[in-house]
């Protein structure tokens, strides 16, 4: 099968925007602070030349802006905040360092929580008859796990592209608008229960 992310990325420009494994953590961390070339090179002991070009890269292709210029020391330092978020998957996902994967999990996660909870105060959730939702918890092996990773990787790409037409439609004034949220959660779950676990550790 073809993987339709190839090369990792949701679109050609963010592709080439995060084409080097710098470029992508930056980006990772620039969605949660605003940031500096000279402070993300001294936190991960990297020239700060060639954090410069990566940053400059960045703001070429638009995933990033300068938001202020500083003086520091006698020199002037420009800082940045990302202006688009990234679907981080395949090679690129695996490069980043598990905290900052552990981080924009947790910041996904608080978002996705967020709809959610909008959408029940609001009581849109279950407005439509056709919306979806489904969860479980299955044994698997490492080729059933390699398979469903590549069920949810179409079905994902899949689902921004309609999503990129619905919203040409619209904007075309072809069609009503329509806000949606939607998700994909496929993850390891631990054998041992939460609360078994803390017994074992005289936590509970």
């Amino acid at each position: 099968m073809n993987d339709p992310w190839e090369p990792d990325y949701i679109d050609e420009e963010l592709a080439k925007a995060i084409g080097h494994p710098v470029r992508a953590l930056i980006l990772a961390e620039a969605n949660d602070r605003v940031m500096s070339p000279s402070q993300f090179a001294k936190r991960h002991d990297l020239d700060l030349s060639a954090v410069s070009y990566h940053f400059r890269e960045l703001e070429k292709y638009g995933c990033l802006e300068e938001v202020a210029t500083v003086a520091v020391r006698g020199a002037n330092q420009h800082f940045f905040k990302a202006t688009r978020g990234a679907l981080f998957d395949g090679k690129v996902w695996e490069q980043l360092p598990e905290t900052v994967r552990n981080r924009w999990s947790g910041k996904t996660m608080t978002h996705l929580l967020e709809a959610i909870s909008e959408a029940m105060l609001e009581e849109t959730f279950d407005e439509r008859k056709d919306r979806a939702l489904a969860w479980n918890k299955q044994i698997l092996d490492e080729q059933g796990w390699q398979k469903i990773v590549e069920i949810f990787r179409e079905a994902t790409y899949n689902t921004i592209k309609e999503a990129e037409a619905a919203a040409m439609r619209v904007k075309a004034g072809e069609a009503e608008p329509m806000l949606a949220s939607w998700a994909f959660l496929f993850f390891k779950s631990p054998f041992d229960e939460p609360n078994k676990k803390a017994e074992e550790n005289g936590l509970a």
